[in-house]
């Protein structure tokens, strides 16, 4: 099994890595706060690559987004179609290729450290065919090899503590760690990148790319960047 396919595999089971409802919804109420200021005047086009849960879509749509959800994992699509089918502004496609070029922004969150190194240049350039001339892309949640689990879960408590969810989560680390999702972050790894390696990844793929202040999400201790499709 390698890297790709068995993130991919493991995110289509049953599984989350939240420690709870509460946690689930705090993480996309900490999301819609870190990219809503980023977000295009409407009307516009917004795509989530790797959108999981992707609680926080209706939100978008309300900024007057057209929100495409994808998640590699084809086992999501159709409990998120399920979920949003009372929603216009809201598609989920099977195939990215419909979008090229008519994406003013896209979503990639808390992704590229489950996609093997390798791969992320594929990406980028998949990514950079569906956005227009200077639509934006903010990649959030960068792992960077100075990063440790300690530091994850110190993360997770304070945001916990904050949210007032911090039993659920205590009670929640310690299944995570009992869990298929620990054992495979052991054994698959994570992908993991210096601002310096992403901004240069861009460049190659067409971006003009520059760190944000903080991330885009509750691990601040981890790294965002918005990036702008040049040409």
């Amino acid at each position: 099994m390698n890297h790709k396919s068995g993130w991919i595999d493991y995110w289509d089971g049953d599984v989350s890595v939240y420690t709870g409802v509460r946690h689930l919804e705090a993480h996309y109420r900490e999301l819609f706060a870190g990219i809503s200021p980023l977000l295009p005047s409407a009307p516009f086009t917004l795509l989530d690559f790797g959108c999981g849960e992707a609680l926080m879509a209706p939100d978008i749509v309300a900024r007057g987004g057209r929100v495409f959800l994808y998640d590699a994992a084809g086992g999501r699509r159709p409990r998120l179609r399920q979920r949003y089918s009372h929603l216009d502004g809201i598609v989920v496609p099977d195939d990215l290729s419909i979008l090229d070029g008519a994406c003013d922004i896209v979503l990639l969150i808390s992704v590229i450290q489950y996609l093997p190194r390798e791969d992320l240049p594929a990406l980028l350039g998949q990514l950079h065919r569906a956005l227009k001339p200077g639509g934006r892309l903010i990649i959030g949640d960068i792992l960077s090899p100075t990063n440790s689990v300690s530091g994850d879960v110190a993360a997770l408590l304070r945001f916990a503590w904050r949210e007032a969810f911090f039993l659920e989560a205590v009670r929640g680390l310690l299944r995570t760690f009992n869990s298929n999702y620990h054992q495979r972050r052991k054994t698959l790894g994570l992908s993991s990148y210096t601002i310096e390696e992403i901004v240069a990844r861009l460049d190659e793929a067409g971006f003009d790319a520059s760190p944000l202040s903080g991330n885009i999400g509750h691990a601040s201790h981890r790294r965002s960047i918005l990036a702008q499709r040049r040409g």
